[in-house]
């Protein structure tokens, strides 16, 4: 049985183990972002594996350099760097405007990994040995994974640009039935509408803070705004719906709902 914790059973198994899964959920999360536990779970595990390996590498850097080929050398210093990048990531948080540095992580570690698998395609006797065949297996493989990363890079906008599109209708309604879902819609006579017509927690509104860490100066712009004080924190707004519902029901207040009270109407409460 082999010891887990041995340095040649992780330079042998658990690294090249770890950049399979790194490579593999690479293609994952950027090819096809969803909103969902499941893409969290694998961001999580990706940020995670990604430390191992950064830790892996440090730990065999001197061994990896003093007994690859050129070829891989170039691979691991690559990845390394990659690394860096994705250690650095994690603690900044990758937000929009770190995302110049993620796509410097991407192509810094998408080339270690073509530097690497040509390495590995030489020991399998692919395309035989000399300095010309190997930049030649280099360029092969480089321009794959390229393909690889431009039909990711394809499927992820072409699919967001697919569930995004909005289109408005040429004409407005003649009535408030043609609006939204119409009569029979939950949200009637608002005209909001929700993809997949399922409620939202209103948890989901309510923690405002929580987008602060991203988005400061649109926080802080929102903060002092007046719509900060669009909802039922406003006491003219919230006496004026009370006396609607108190007069003619609950129902009509909804068409103010779906602006001023997301986290009330997008509930279904």
């Amino acid at each position: 049985m082999p010891k887990i914790f041995s340095r040649s059973f992780a330079y042998s198994r658990v690294l090249p183990a770890l950049l399979g899964f790194l490579a593999v959920s690479a293609v994952y999360l950027y090819g096809f972002p969803q909103p969902n536990v499941f893409y969290a779970l694998i961001v999580l595990l990706h940020a995670l594996a990604g430390l191992i390996v950064t830790i892996l590498i440090f730990i065999f850097f001197v061994r990896l350099m003093r007994e690859a080929t050129w070829t891989a050398r170039a691979g691991w210093l690559l990845l390394a760097c990659g690394a860096g990048i994705g250690t650095a990531l994690i603690k900044m948080g990758t937000s929009r405007p770190e995302w110049n540095w993620l796509y410097a992580h991407i192509l810094l570690s998408l080339a270690g990994a073509g530097f690497l698998l040509s390495d590995r395609l030489r020991t399998r006797g692919w395309r035989g040995a000399g300095a010309g065949t190997a930049v030649a297996r280099i360029a092969v493989v480089l321009l794959l994974l390229a393909g690889l990363g431009y039909s990711a890079h394809h499927i992820r906008e072409n699919r967001w640009l697919a569930r995004s599109k909005i289109l408005n209708p040429q004409m407005p309604p003649a009535t408030m039935d043609s609006e939204g879902d119409g009569p029979n819609g939950a949200f009637f006579p608002s005209s909001a509408q929700i993809y997949g017509r399922k409620n939202i927690p209103s948890k989901f509104f309510m923690e405002s803070d929580s987008c602060q860490r991203c988005h400061q100066d649109v926080f802080t712009q929102w903060s002092s705004s007046a719509h900060h004080f669009s909802s039922f924190n406003n006491q003219w707004y919230r006496k004026s719906i009370e006396y609607m519902q108190d007069t003619i029901g609950t129902k009509p207040s909804k068409w103010c709902g779906g602006c001023h009270d997301p986290a009330v109407l997008y509930s279904g409460l």
